[in-house]
């Protein structure tokens, strides 16, 4: 059973699947069809050759929950959708990233330290909602002073950077060890990504005692969210002002304010650079676990090493849809150019950062608006993004799957850790025997939701001991090899657990001063209102 939001769910041993309809609306407005994709391709998983999905891959799709926040439905359709279409307009946009990211430069907190103010060498202000793109700096103003009616003509895509490859790597004057890691990670603050983030920074200071964990220099969480939150003391935090201020409580896809969030940090971080700790940085999610340090990615000053992203084997960037896409931001992309990654996790220059967030952002507000794109790409749309702004910019980041990648395992669909530092808990597992309805045991970190439990966590059941005829929920045998993994990954995270302290005092002493506060500030003004009116 879970409760999100208020509303209980019990999940089920299948994950849903969105059936996509037939397509009534093209990628520049005209009225088009599109054929109706397998439910496989729906949710991005890469079609083998000969159409079918491997057993395998099938059965892992069935492992993976639904997700209520991934998929659920939407009370007010049109209000929300009315807000979002407002949301890219280019001017209204500019605006508020740029009160945002003045007020918020102050208050991004990286490496467990208040950033101190100072002026950024080179600034960028990009508008990504529409047409227009401007970009200040040497060669922006170069490009603009000879700006010509031709010129206009052949200017690339929004958001398409051709000379992005030759950016300063990083707005920060003072050289770096080429070789060291600032970890991002975004959330929305609610009490199931809080929990989470918790065990997550905990589980990253465990492998900064590693050797090699003396490259990984600073953590900072990009919190979209309208107020602070109850973890706030604990994590170092960049807050930025969410798109969809109703997922301070709940929402149904919260990861649509990541790109714009990202984007509000990047303004931030150009305009005080002192935010930035590290030449690489490392983009993650809240449900990660770190199991050893990255290994050695290389000097980030030296251009031709790569960066690094993982590849999912349900992102298919050959379906219909993102050919449409990929032509309208680059018409001459290949399409097998095209990485089946993510945002996250993701190690890159601020510089690759800089040049694929407009178009990450920009994409994934018009699949947002789209509800035909929606229904296609289901709940991984925004990682297409952010694939379509790798692409068109050409960056280099090499982009590996398990068990080569030295970034993530999932189990259980990833049975090992293979040569990845880090697990993703992003499907449930659920320990079962032949015939019996009943699970013999499970985790799934959608049951973790409640306020309480982000104060101070519960430790996370582990498993029985292995023994042959358990099965997943989808009907696949937990071999010894699978069983050890998982063991791995809980084990990890309850160590964190154990060392994160419980905030419930804390957090109740500091309510009940803001309480006071307004309230004292309150009758202060009420004091000088009565003044007031007597002496008019």
């Amino acid at each position: 059973m879970g409760s999100v939001g208020g509303a209980v769910r019990t999940w089920t041993s299948r994950r849903e699947l969105f059936t996509p309809k037939a397509s009534t609306h093209s990628i520049s407005g005209t009225s088009t069809s599109s054929p109706e994709l397998p439910q496989n391709v729906a949710l991005g998983n890469k079609p083998p050759a000969k159409g079918e999905v491997s057993k395998e891959i099938a059965a892992a799709l069935k492992q993976q929950q639904s997700d209520k926040s991934e998929h659920g439905a939407v009370k007010d359709g049109s209000k929300t959708e009315d807000l979002m279409k407002a949301q890219q307009s280019d001017t209204s946009e500019h605006k508020v990233a740029v009160s945002n990211t003045e007020a918020q430069a102050k208050s991004a907190v990286t490496g467990g330290a208040a950033a101190s103010a100072t002026a950024a060498t080179t600034t960028t202000t990009t508008t990504t909602a529409a047409a227009t793109t401007t970009t200040t700096g040497t060669a922006g103003a170069s490009a603009a002073a000879t700006g010509t009616a031709a010129a206009a003509s052949a200017k690339p895509a929004n958001g398409v950077f051709p000379d992005a490859n030759t950016w300063p790597i990083t707005p920060v004057k003072e050289k770096m060890p080429g070789n060291t890691i600032h970890t991002l990670f975004t959330s929305n603050g609610s009490p199931y990504q809080n929990i989470q983030a918790r065990i997550m920074v905990g589980t990253y200071n465990i492998v900064r005692k590693m050797p090699g964990g003396e490259r990984l220099v600073a953590l900072t969480r990009i919190l979209h969210r309208t107020t602070p939150d109850e973890v706030m003391d604990e994590i170092p935090t960049f807050l930025a002002q969410p798109l969809q201020p109703e997922c301070d409580k709940w929402c149904w896809f919260p990861v649509a304010d990541r790109a714009n969030a990202m984007q509000q940090f990047i303004d931030a971080a150009e305009k005080d650079p002192s935010m930035l700790k590290a030449p690489w940085l490392l983009l993650l999610e809240t449900d990660y676990v770190w199991m050893k340090p990255l290994p050695d990615p290389g000097d980030a000053y030296d251009r031709s090493v790569p960066g690094w992203s993982f590849g999912f084997d349900y992102i298919a960037p050959s379906i219909p849809i993102i050919v449409k896409l990929l032509k309208e931001r680059c018409p001459d992309c290949d399409p097998k150019d095209v990485p089946n990654s993510g945002p996250a996790p993701v190690l890159a220059r601020f510089s690759d950062f800089k040049a694929a967030t407009p178009i990450w952002e920009d994409l994934s507000k018009w699949i947002e608006t789209h509800e035909d794109a929606k229904k296609q790409l289901g709940w991984v749309r925004e990682m297409y993004a952010w694939d379509i702004g790798v692409a068109a910019n050409k960056l280099n980041i090499k982009n590996l799957p398990p068990p080569a990648s030295p970034l993530i395992s999932q189990p259980p669909h990833d049975r090992s850790i293979g040569n990845a530092s880090m697990y993703h808990y992003t499907w449930g597992t659920i320990y079962k025997r032949h015939g019996v309805e009943k699970e013999i045991w499970l985790f799934d970190k959608r049951t973790y939701t409640a306020y309480e439990h982000q104060l101070k966590l519960p430790l996370i059941p582990m498993p029985p001991d292995w023994s042959g005829g358990i099965t997943l929920q989808d009907g696949l045998p937990v071999t010894r090899e699978l069983h050890g993994t998982v063991v791995d990954m809980l084990t990890r995270m309850n160590e964190a657990i154990k060392q994160l302290p419980d905030l419930t005092e804390a957090v109740a002493k500091k309510k009940k001063a803001e309480e006071e506060a307004k309230a004292k500030a309150a009758t202060t003004a009420a004091a000088a209102g009565a003044t007031a009116a007597k002496t008019a």
